[in-house]
């Protein structure tokens, strides 16, 4: 991989966000920006250009379809 790629996990299972990111990291060549929250993920997405968002639906703040949304 020439680029570095970066990803935006959005899930409130921290448990999850982290099997995720060592998997990615695994790979090498992804950058890797997490959010636990679709408000903190909404807000990450406006200042991380993201190549992949992995979003959770059942998020506590904001259902996940209404977040990705906001963010297209």
């Amino acid at each position: 991989m020439s680029a570095s790629k970066t990803i935006l996990l959005v899930d409130d299972d921290q448990d999850m966000r982290e099997a995720l990111s060592e998997q990615f990291s695994l790979h090498g060549g992804f950058r890797i920006v997490e959010a636990a929250t679709a408000g903190e993920g909404i807000s990450k997405a406006e200042d991380h250009r993201a190549d992949l968002i992995v979003l959770d639906v059942d998020l506590p703040d904001m259902d996940g379809r209404e977040a990705c949304r906001i963010m297209r």
